[in-house]
């Protein structure tokens, strides 16, 4: 603030007035420097003589009751300190630059809050910066930043001021004014430079707190000094038996947020900081911990003793120190199974906010540690605050209620809603972490999906390669109704991906991506050429989840990649015991399923493997394993019947009531289809206790049934179960009702005296029956058949259809009697050489023909001379 000359002058002539005279003044200053001195004499010596003090008697006062009591909080209610420094913003024209820096150092020492005395520092200050020296505005910067005082302008004059002079500084005030700009949030890029330059050639003078308060700044502030920071760990690692714990834990902290490597410093440390854990407060520890996880080097023997440290203090910790404890050990990998479980039995979770709340969720999710008392709790405290967690803390505790397995309606319903109405605040891992979170908990959110793909639409090019890889993980993990909110969103995802080529993409998002593009059923063929081109280049990354998922993508989607799939084949043999069990069988699926004919011999090679690691880890495999790899064998058309009776022995010992209508239609097709009338009946015994056949959807519901009729099924009543449940059959795709009219053929032939729901719609079934077996080309071994029977006098119809629709290639309509030409695709395939056993398919069509009368000759593939007509001939002769 400005004043005119006279008035200064009057002020000045004033105080002069009521000033003791020197040689009081001179007294005074002893006495309250002297050694025996207290915040109590020196307050009571200004009570009665404050106003007649000296500026330098002023100054002196305020510096040493906070040097002396500046931890006692007893003096921000003292009158006599509100006094004094009233009487200091009065005075404050008379005091030179020391006296206006000790002051204000003072004060925000006594953490007493002064805005009116610090408004007048700081336009003093910028009237006389040049009268001060470097210790001066070290100070003076410190005393703002610690007393959060903004003075924006005082801080740009400082740094003007200083880098012309910093030179001058020590090593104390290099850190000090470091730290006082990244306290108080002030950008200063071109001090910290010039800071960095002189402290690197004075590196010598610098001690602990110095090293700590410096590294802390460069991290806090983000500025980029890895000349310094590699320089300060080389000669920290020297000094650190002089380093205090509070010391470790800022130097370790400020390397690790910095991103700074310091392996050796960090070594050193941890061996350090084990035998002097005593030392340590649990922030400390906290921070170290922090520092070790962030950094990624590994400790193991000092997070063993921090954790029976921790466990036996855990009264020490406050929330926030509770939760960066338990997230470093979660980050680190380190198990600590005792300190997670004292942690969950003494929580004050109630104490916890929500940054504290979500973290602590997020490390025992992370940790994998099964505590559901202590999530309820923390969803209890959660609810009663949701307003207060940011969007990235919604998004944590999102993914860890549902990585944990702790899925609160009420929790995610809230955390539903609070998004959506800031969505706006949310990055791309947010939204893909929240929308990770619904899917994997199995939760109906459409519109909140909806919503989450608004706002990841136009920040896609911000996404990170594993914020892609979880969306569309999540998008298609989800409901058909909650990706009915997002249209358009799966291709504009991969508009974009197909342009960036997946240049920062690891093996996990690649493979990821695939799954989930083939999941959801999205063409993307562009996309699929990038990740074909990306997926054959670096095959070698891929881990056995990411050939499984990869394969199994590109199978699902239909792409055709036959170098690809050999390169998987051979990559898989190498590297099976890896593979878990899904990735077993989701691997035997895919090569069963794929259209692709290159790398025939390494794919049979590959299931015959994977046939016999089946076998000899079926222990293993869960029910839904189980029902994936009869169908995935059964699809590939294997014969192995030794295979089969196992997995139907371990069917029938596992809990199929968890087996979801898809798996159960899949169990029941792959055993009639591999094993006929032969299948084991104990499992569809078990299959028809535990099918809830309301539930099925119209494939589910055909394919059971067809499967049931396959094999000769003698109870009337799930045949009857089905038919009342058919309902409308335009509901129904062809390939269904094709099947549900060979069911309807079935229940008719075996018990004629019950009538079938299912006869209302037998021309609709009859007519999606031809339509699906005129869909299939004639093959060139059928016309050979057919030229020979006409060459041996055999006169008949071709694609004969009997009066109950059932097909024939060749038939005598008058006689009953058929000729049926077996392709491959009627036999199993033996995974060792030979094709001799009929799929369960080609043998019900038999049955039901026999059934209804006829004679039929069957002309097998393998069994067929075709390189000699008179062979053929006498073969038909001897059939016929």
């Amino acid at each position: 603030m400005r004043r005119d000359a006279g008035r200064t002058e009057q002020a000045r002539e004033g105080n002069k007035k009521a000033e003791a005279p020197l040689w009081q003044q001179v007294g005074w200053g002893k006495e309250m420097t002297r050694r025996g001195a207290t915040p109590e004499t020196i307050l009571s010596l200004f009570a009665t003589e404050g106003e007649r003090f000296s500026a330098r008697n002023l100054s002196t006062a305020a510096h040493r009751v906070a040097k002396f009591g500046g931890g006692n909080r007893s003096l921000r209610l003292d009158w006599r300190v509100t006094a004094l420094a009233d009487v200091c913003r009065r005075r404050a024209l008379e005091f030179d630059a020391q006296h206006l820096a000790n002051t204000a150092w003072a004060f925000a020492k006594a953490n007493v809050h002064t805005p009116e005395l610090f408004d007048v520092i700081a336009n003093m200050a910028l009237t006389r910066l040049g009268e001060f020296n470097a210790i001066d505005m070290a100070n003076t910067a410190w005393a703002f930043a610690t007393a959060r005082v903004e003075a924006r302008r005082l801080f740009e004059a400082i740094v003007d001021a200083a880098r012309s002079r910093l030179g001058e500084f020590n090593a104390q005030d290099l850190s000090t004014t470091a730290w006082a700009f990244a306290t108080s949030g002030v950008k200063a890029p071109e001090l910290f430079c010039a800071i960095a330059d002189v402290a690197q050639s004075r590196l010598d003078e610098f001690n602990a707190q110095n090293f700590s308060n410096t590294l802390w700044a460069f991290s806090k502030t983000g500025v980029d000094a890895p000349h310094l920071f590699e320089a300060m760990a080389n000669k920290v690692r020297r000094k650190l038996g002089d380093f205090k714990a509070r010391d470790i834990a800022i130097t370790l902290w400020a390397f690790a947020t910095a991103g700074a490597k310091a392996p050796e410093l960090f070594g050193a440390i941890a061996r350090a900081a084990r035998s002097r854990l005593g030392e340590f407060n649990a922030q400390n520890l906290a921070n170290t911990l922090w520092a070790f996880a962030k950094a990624g080097v590994e400790a193991p023997e000092l997070f063993e003793a921090s954790a029976s440290w921790a466990r036996d203090k855990l009264g020490d910790f406050n929330p926030r120190d509770l939760a960066m404890t338990l997230w470093a050990f979660a980050t680190a990998g380190e198990k600590a199974p005792e300190l997670f479980e004292a942690v969950a039995n003494v929580a004050r979770v109630h104490e916890f906010n929500a940054q504290d709340l979500s973290n602590t969720a997020w490390a025992y999710a992370t940790a994998g540690f099964k505590s559901p008392r202590l999530f309820a709790t923390i969803a209890k405290a959660a609810l009663s605050q949701l307003d207060k967690f940011k969007s990235q803390d919604l998004a944590v505790a999102a993914w860890s209620f549902a990585t944990a397995g702790e899925v609160i309606p009420e929790l995610f319903d809230a955390i539903a809603n609070m998004t959506r109405s800031r969505l706006w605040e949310l990055n791309p891992q947010d939204c893909a972490n929240t929308a990770w979170a619904f899917a994997t908990a199995g939760l109906e959110a459409p519109r909140l999906f909806g919503a989450l793909a608004d706002a990841a639409r136009s920040r896609l090019t911000d996404f990170k390669p594993l914020d892609f890889a979880n969306t569309v993980w999540a998008f298609a993990t989800t409901t058909a109704a909650a990706r009915d909110e997002a249209p358009g969103f799966f291709e504009a995802i991969a508009d974009a991906l197909s342009r960036s080529r997946l240049d920062d993409f690891k093996a996990y998002h690649v493979a990821t991506t695939a799954w989930a593009y083939a999941k959801a059923g999205v063409e993307a063929p562009r996309l699929f050429e990038v990740i074909c081109d990306v997926a054959r280049s670096r095959l070698r990354e891929f881990d056995e989840q990411n050939l499984a998922n990869t394969a199994w993508g590109l199978a699902t989607a239909g792409v055709e990649a036959p170098e690809l799939f050999a390169d998987i084949a051979t990559k898989a043999l190498a590297r099976l015991d890896g593979f878990s069990p899904q990735n077993l069988v989701n691997t035997a699926w895919a090569f069963a399923t794929t259209t692709t004919t290159a790398g025939v011999e390494a794919s049979l090679l590959l299931l015959d493997a994977i046939a016999i690691a089946t076998r000899a880890r079926l222990c293993e495999f869960t029910a839904q394993d189980l029902a994936t790899a009869a169908r995935a064998f059964a699809t590939a058309r294997v014969d192995d019947p030794c295979l089969f009776e196992e997995i139907a022995g371990a069917v029938v010992a596992s809990r199929l009531d968890a087996l979801t209508s898809r798996d159960l239609a899949n169990t029941a097709w792959a055993f009639a289809t591999t094993t006929g009338v032969e299948a084991p009946h104990d499992v569809f015994g078990r299959i028809a206790e535990s099918a809830r056949v309301e539930e099925f959807n119209p494939r589910d519901l055909a394919e059971m049934a067809w499967a049931f009729a396959c094999v000769d099924w003698k109870d009337p009543g799930l045949f009857a179960e089905v038919a009342a449940t058919v309902g409308d059959p335009t509901t129904f795709e062809d390939c269904d009702l094709s099947r549900l009219y060979l069911v309807l053929l079935h229940v008719e032939l075996t018990w004629p005296d019950r009538a079938s729901p299912l006869s209302e719609h037998r021309e609709t079934l009859r007519a999606a029956y031809r339509r699906d077996y005129h869909s299939r080309d004639p093959s060139l071994l059928r016309r050979d058949v057919a030229t020979a029977l006409e060459r041996v006098g055999w006169i008949h119809v071709i694609d004969h259809a009997t009066s109950e629709g059932l097909s024939l290639d060749m038939a005598q309509p008058a006689k009953k009697c058929g000729v049926e030409v077996e392709g491959p695709s009627h036999y199993l395939r033996s995974l060792r050489g030979g094709a001799t056993t009929k799929t369960g398919s080609s043998r019900f069509k038999s049955r039901l023909l026999r059934r209804l009368g006829w004679y039929v000759a069957h002309v097998p593939f393998f069994e067929w001379p075709s390189d000699s007509e008179p062979a053929q001939d006498a073969y038909l002769r001897a059939k016929l």
